[in-house]
């Protein structure tokens, strides 16, 4: 008798153990704590935003009792630098662990879903922006230039700044129309446009017109005090350009690296829209102007450096090389300078 209850208390005991050493074994989410990247390789993250892959963010992830977490979006949302969610109850389903969350304010709605388990961080993200003046596909009409003082001389005796803001404006608009047909600001925060993808080669130099629609992603806004915002996501670009087969690699480029550091803050987009009457359309002037295009000015070497040396534009047979030379000069006595597009509602 006694040995068949200490043989019974032994089973029990190595259930006990075995149990416990399984809870012991078993991940939390306090074990998942950090800062989840799509470009780690140790803490993968798995972005979503309107139901389309985006690169180049990252979330942190924070939980402190292992029930529920403190998720941080670092520059997903267009126009917040970070997205906080706090008290994010957490729901565990075979060592997976499941979350829905909602951040709402005045101008808009986040809504994130996903989950999380050792190495890798699975994130949707839906936002709607309450409706603004901008929110329309808007149709190319052409392109409007100012640029002052007028009498600067790019290449001297030939072209001065005056005379580049009159020629862009004659034929800009038509010139731009070959590979630009339309641009839509959507309620999710995404710029899409109409682009023409065909590419010149020595067998066809005039292809036709391979029109497309961009994929999401690749830019958003976010309108504050009269501006627009743009945030241009430097990565997804790029490895649309790639897909497109343009020729430009996506490797580690100086440009692109300085290209990205200036515009973190969004590109300030100026706009004027007139309302129309009857049948006619509203009417759009977005632009940007001379405080951000003298901010560029440490680009201008490497658009030097791509340029050769003998190019001439056409039709004008002025030289590119004494533009970019004398252009630095140009921005630092500038006083005004727009340029942009006009364009029309699609209603």
């Amino acid at each position: 008798m006694m040995k068949n209850k200490f043989l019974v208390l032994m089973i029990l005991g190595i259930v006990f153990i075995t149990s416990c050493s399984d809870d012991d074994d078993k991940d939390s989410p306090k074990d998942f704590n950090g800062i989840y990247s799509t470009t780690s390789t140790e803490r993968v993250l798995d972005l979503r935003y309107s139901d389309v892959v985006f690169i180049g963010k990252s979330v942190d992830f924070n939980s402190v009792d292992g029930k529920s977490a403190t998720l941080k979006l670092q520059g997903v949302v267009p126009g917040e630098s970070e997205t906080v969610f706090s008290d994010v109850q957490l729901v565990e389903n075979n060592s997976v662990y499941t979350f829905v969350a909602e951040n709402k304010n005045d101008v808009r709605t986040v809504a994130l879903e996903g989950s999380i388990v050792k190495g890798k961080l699975t994130v949707d993200v839906d936002v709607k922006f309450v409706q603004n003046e901008l929110m329309k596909k808007w149709k190319l009409s052409t392109v409007k230039m100012t640029w002052l003082p007028k009498d600067y001389y790019l290449v001297e005796g030939k072209l001065n700044t005056g005379g580049v803001a009159t020629l862009l404006s004659l034929g800009g608009g038509m010139l731009l129309k070959q590979y630009l047909q339309d641009v839509a600001f959507l309620e999710d925060g995404n710029i899409v446009a109409t682009y023409n993808a065909a590419v010149a080669t020595d067998e066809n130099p005039e292809p036709d017109a391979d029109w497309r629609l961009s994929e999401l992603n690749l830019a958003h806004y976010y309108v504050k005090d009269d501006i627009c915002y743009v945030y241009p996501n430097v990565e997804m670009i790029m490895q649309q350009v790639e897909a497109d087969k343009i020729g430009r690699s996506t490797g580690s480029d100086p440009m692109l690296s300085l290209l990205e550091q200036l515009l973190t803050g969004g590109i300030p987009v100026y706009f004027e829209i007139t309302k129309g009457t009857g049948t006619k359309a509203d009417a759009i002037y977005m632009y940007l102007n001379e405080v951000l295009l003298k901010s560029l000015k440490p680009l201008i070497p490497f658009i030097g450096g791509l340029v050769p040396g003998d190019y001439e534009i056409p039709i004008l047979k002025v030289p590119m090389q004494p533009i970019i030379d004398n252009l630095p000069g140009a921005l630092d006595v500038t006083t005004e300078l727009k340029v942009g597009l006009k364009c029309n509602a699609i209603e």
